[in-house]
């Protein structure tokens, strides 16, 4: 299995590499969507605030992965 990790600033091209990725046969796992699941599992408001606090949450709770482990936690 190959994993491959997209980061970048907002309108860096990540979702044009995804789109592409996605076109070649590979799945796509969002760490935005996960974290917006832990937002609203903890009844905070969708905002790019709550995402950094929850993020950094994740972080400090289970590793500098935590975010992307949070899938199989």
């Amino acid at each position: 299995m190959k994993i491959i990790g997209i980061t970048g600033t907002h309108g860096a091209g990540k979702g044009a590499i995804v789109d592409y990725l996605i076109s070649k046969g590979f799945a796509h796992f969002s760490a935005r969507d996960l974290i917006m699941e832990e937002i609203r599992r903890r009844g905070m408001p969708e905002d790019r605030n709550s995402t950094h606090v929850v993020a950094n949450a994740l972080r400090a709770e289970h590793g500098p992965d935590g975010v992307c482990r949070r899938r199989t936690l």
